[in-house]
């Protein structure tokens, strides 16, 4: 393959990957005890410090001074099953492409000496994803590795107005990175595919606003919205081929992460039993077009995304004076037509299913920890050139956490 080939392999690589960034839902349960109940409840409650990364306005409610950290992993299991494409193509399923993923995320809360202010900082991943697929894969075309990073650090400040409300915000800065490959169709029929990639990062702000209501000192309500996030990944998309130099020209892909709302509520039914309730929304259809743009060509490709909305309910049950054991499911409803999927990201409806423990290790130190099954949904693929399901598409979370009062 000669260079000038290569090289107008960037425009078609151009229109492939602009559709790259159009997944990456964000992230339901972040590593603290409520994702032992799949996040139910969490906009209302005062489990730990780490509350605020749910609802900045709890941090009123938390006592003395609290540090929360957490650690752990998510295990992907990802693999998808062709059921028509054509000769060019062909009919290579992609092998297991879920890729372990990393997950951790740490709190501070204190009060300012002050009976009405609060606050805090607090550290997490917002959103991510990652996939390898094999590299003869039917959808190779559209990604064979994909690697999405949104992370953010934020303070936080909550005043209490009342007895029973509290408000709050947080001002986010956020971290974006993506990374993307995959192959190109051949110009040359007789040369092999040529390989493209886009790798970019970015950084912002963004910011949640919560508010919280004690309604007795059994029953809780909370609210809190999250700020849409827009990182432009700023970086270069790369065209390689067998026998030929590498070809690079500066692109930004630009994505918007959703708006999101969600309520929550909690109850203690005796001095055992507690239930959650959480409901939400999420602004997906303000996703609207995936933008790609180098210096003289740009492409945008609709990502005919729709708004989704998201449920949880989940229980814990005070076994002892030190254990603490918790369950839930949440469901979030799918965004997107099997026409329009691709597989940057096999995004369908998602089903957590949720089980956690808490051990009081004295009056100022807690641990526990949770394990979350998800269910990610067949995400059929309907397009004009393959087709197919994921015949397995789930993932398995595993987290541990540790709080300590001063």
């Amino acid at each position: 393959m000669n260079k000038n080939i290569l090289g107008c392999a960037v425009a078609v690589a151009l229109c492939q990957a602009s559709t790259a960034s159009a997944g990456g839902l964000w992230l339901n349960t972040l590593g603290d005890f409520s994702g032992g109940r799949a996040g139910a409840g969490a906009a209302a409650g005062l489990d730990d410090a780490a509350t605020i990364l749910h609802n900045p306005a709890s941090a009123t409610r938390i006592k003395d001074q609290q540090l929360f950290v957490s650690g752990g992993a998510l295990i992907a299991d990802i693999e998808f099953k062709t059921r028509y494409s054509n000769e060019r193509l062909g009919y290579e399923n992609g092998g297991d492409a879920g890729v372990p993923a990393p997950l951790g995320s740490g709190a501070y809360v204190r009060d300012f000496g002050s009976s009405k202010w609060s606050g805090g900082i607090y550290f997490t991943g917002l959103a991510g994803a990652g996939l390898e697929y094999d590299k003869d894969w039917v959808g190779r075309h559209q990604a064979t590795d994909v690697e999405l990073l949104i992370a953010a650090v934020a303070p936080t400040i909550a005043y209490q107005l009342t007895d029973k409300l509290s408000v709050g915000a947080s001002v986010q800065y956020w971290y974006a990175n993506l990374d993307l490959k995959l192959k190109v169709p051949r110009l040359d029929p007789d040369a092999p595919e040529p390989t493209a990639s886009v790798n970019g990062d970015d950084t912002g702000f963004g910011y949640t606003l919560g508010a919280m209501y004690e309604l007795t000192d059994r029953t809780r309500f909370g609210i809190s919205y999250q700020s849409e996030i827009k990182p432009g990944f700023e970086g270069d998309l790369k065209v390689t081929g067998p026998g030929a130099d590498e070809v690079s020209v500066a692109s930004n892909t630009k994505l918007n992460m959703a708006e999101f709302v969600r309520f929550g509520m909690h109850h203690d039914m005796n001095e055992q039993w507690a239930v959650e309730l959480s409901l939400g929304w999420d602004n997906w259809s303000q996703l609207g077009n995936v933008l790609l743009s180098t210096e003289n060509r740009s492409a945008g490709i609709p990502t005919k995304w729709t708004d989704t909305y998201h449920y949880a309910w989940g229980v814990q049950y005070r076994l002892d004076k030190q254990w603490t054991l918790t369950s839930g499911v949440s469901y979030d409803t799918n965004p997107v037509n099997a026409r329009y999927r691709n597989a940057q990201l096999p995004v369908d409806r998602q089903i957590y299913y949720a089980f956690g423990a808490r051990y009081e290790m004295s009056s100022t130190f807690t641990m526990g920890g949770y394990l979350n099954y998800i269910d990610l949904g067949t995400a059929r693929i309907s397009g004009p050139r393959f087709g197919g399901e994921y015949q397995s598409n789930s993932a398995v979370q595993l987290m541990v956490n540790a709080n300590w009062t001063f």
